[in-house]
């Protein structure tokens, strides 16, 4: 058999980036880099920080790196535009408070990641519910976001805020979850947050892009307005010419952010997935993360695709017009063609008058001209001698046939010509 080298590279993507086994209670920390830069400088920097720990390196060329080291686990996944690293610690926690888990590990090696932080995040797993007002102190008095989830296994809290240092805090209660769902858990947690920050960084870009699309959409309707004014050639021309700027303008519109545009729309996909695969259950006076997301995600969303709505509709349009300008421009040059054609026929057929008057005169200079020649040839001779007539006489007799030879000669050569 032969297999292709491509059969276990594909089998391993569809268990790549697996979710942890989670033991309660547990604490988790993570930060969403974007714009990592070169993956090998990335495990190049995991390696750094190994060797300080003592711990294996990360494998050449891989996407995750999963290690063990003395106080927590650490996780590290390359992803196509971010990276994210996670943290977790599985031992109860130290106070009733959330902790950063970052604090332990090296402060030189965490500042110098490459990238910028998109997403921070805390979860904390806990087995005990807090009481009202501990649940109040936790989430610094912001107000939340709550559900059952894994069909009531477990309770999650968070206030989808962030807080003083700059995470975004989740409180996950259990209430019968083992430690194979609290992975689950985390990993979807972690990945609607991520998707989530990834998907909305195109609304700044759909705000800037409103006011010109709205724009372009303003001079389309002029230009528009402009076709039933046309009076010449010119002015379809320069109207074709305002056309084409726009659709130039728009083209470069979509150019920039077409990525952006077309990745919001794939992060917006993941983040629902993830979402439902929470299975929340409503909780009486609060709203689930899912009904959360459907109040303010979705709408930020859906500005989004609105944008890129508007920019196909109006490269519609401006195709439409454009066809409609050419349509016309055709019509327009198909007149002007036949104006030409009948100005040529008019020009033809005085080229044919003249050409017929010529050949009269042509007739008329060829009798003349053969007719000296053949005085030439007479006078020499005796003609009065053997014939009782002048030699004007029979000039005179002879020019009719000359003439009517040379008619003969034309109509010859007009119909070789026609032939």
């Amino acid at each position: 058999m032969k297999f292709h080298p491509l059969k276990d590279a594909l089998i391993e993507e569809l268990h790549n980036r697996p979710f942890p086994v989670v033991d309660l209670p547990a604490q988790v920390s993570s930060l969403v880099y974007l714009n990592p830069g070169d993956r090998q400088a990335e495990l190049e920097h995991l390696s750094l920080l190994a060797q300080q720990s003592g711990v294996a390196p990360p494998e050449k060329d891989k996407n995750c790196y999963y290690q063990s080291f003395s106080e927590f686990d650490l996780r590290w996944e390359r992803h196509n535009e971010f990276s994210t690293y996670t943290v977790i610690r599985q031992r109860p926690p130290e106070s009733k408070s959330c902790c950063n888990l970052f604090a332990l590990l090296n402060s030189e090696w965490l500042n110098s990641i490459a990238g910028e932080v998109i997403a921070a995040n805390h979860i904390d797993l806990r087995p005990a519910s807090l009481t009202p007002q501990e649940l109040v102190d936790y989430f610094d008095g912001q107000r939340l976001v709550g559900g059952k989830m894994y069909d009531g296994l477990a309770t999650i809290w968070t206030s989808v805020q962030t807080h003083s240092d700059g995470f975004i805090r989740t409180l996950i209660i259990d209430e019968g979850i083992d430690s194979l769902q609290a992975g689950r858990a985390i990993r979807n947690l972690l990945e609607i947050a991520a998707y989530r920050a990834m998907t909305l960084l195109a609304l700044p870009i759909a705000r800037q892009l409103i006011p010109k699309v709205t724009e372009l959409e303003q001079r389309l309707v002029a230009t528009n307005a402009k076709l039933n004014q046309l009076e010449s050639v010119e002015d379809e021309q320069n109207l074709m010419t305002e056309l084409v700027e726009e659709a130039i303008q728009l083209e470069e519109l979509v150019a920039d952010h077409n990525f952006r545009f077309s990745a919001t729309q794939a992060y917006f996909s993941l983040t629902e997935s993830r979402l439902d695969m929470l299975r929340e259950q409503k909780m009486a006076t609060f709203r689930t993360l899912k009904q959360f997301h459907a109040r303010r995600f979705i709408p930020a969303f859906n500005t989004c695709m609105s944008v890129v709505k508007r920019k196909e509709d109006l490269s519609r349009r401006i195709s439409r017009t454009t066809e409609l300008l050419n349509s016309r421009l055709q019509l327009s040059l198909e007149l002007q063609n036949q104006r030409l054609l009948g100005s040529m026929d008019k020009r033809s057929a005085l080229q044919l008058r003249l050409q017929k008057t010529v050949e009269g005169l042509s007739v008329v200079a060829m009798t003349y001209y053969s007719m000296n020649l053949i005085k030439l040839l007479i006078e020499p001779l005796p003609i009065e001698t053997y014939l009782s007539i002048s030699k004007i006489t029979a000039l005179a007799l002879i020019t009719p046939f000359v003439f009517a030879g040379a008619i003969m000669l034309v109509k010859r050569i007009h119909t070789k010509l026609e032939n």
